[in-house]
């Protein structure tokens, strides 16, 4: 799917967000060698590579970033034309977050999630191996129900039928009605 969408949005610049640094390296290896003017970034990577890999995107020297959620933050590239989502981010806050780094410009963007039931797994083993250093035990406990529960929002997100947008509005407390025209789920 990712590889025939960049062929059909090969004047587009983009994010592609996985869950897992050997995702990103998988993948930015197969976009690079198919000729996909892409580059990556997360946490294993040098911070030298990383900034510089972040200015070839920023810039323009390259069409689209791979990264894990450790990319992004402060970035306010205005001509992002669509985000990817390789893998299902682990809860709500980190997908709004992210699919809202497209389309900044005012231009029309695409903001895709691709979603399997491995997803669910590699969320729940990130989540169990998740530390929680100076914290409590109660509050730990407290805290790993919470990141289950926000992973269990994620899936139902994936898999409901209606408005995405009145499902993730409702999830941040906002009153909606009427369908927004906009979404996958909308347009089917």
């Amino acid at each position: 799917f990712v590889i025939e969408y960049l062929k059909n949005h090969a004047d587009e610049s983009g994010i592609i967000y996985c869950a897992t640094r050997k995702n990103v390296d998988m993948l930015y290896e197969k976009l690079s060698g198919d000729g996909v003017s892409v580059t990556r970034y997360h946490a294993g990577i040098d911070n030298e590579t990383r900034k510089k890999n972040q200015e070839d995107f920023i810039y323009d020297r390259t069409r689209v970033m791979v990264a894990t959620n450790a990319f992004g933050m402060g970035i306010d590239k205005s001509n992002v034309g669509f985000v990817i989502h390789y893998s299902m981010p682990k809860r709500p806050e980190a997908y709004y977050q992210e699919a809202g780094r497209a389309g900044r410009d005012g231009e029309n963007a695409n903001c895709i999630l691709l979603f399997s039931a491995q997803d669910i797994m590699i969320g729940k083993f990130l989540l169990e191996r998740k530390e929680f250093e100076g914290i409590e035990e109660e509050d730990v406990e407290f805290l790993r129900k919470r990141d289950l529960h926000r992973l269990y929002i994620m899936e139902e997100y994936c898999k409901t039928t209606s408005c995405l947008r009145h499902y993730i509005l409702k999830y941040f407390g906002e009153r909606v009605t009427g369908a927004c025209n906009n979404c996958g789920n909308c347009h089917h």
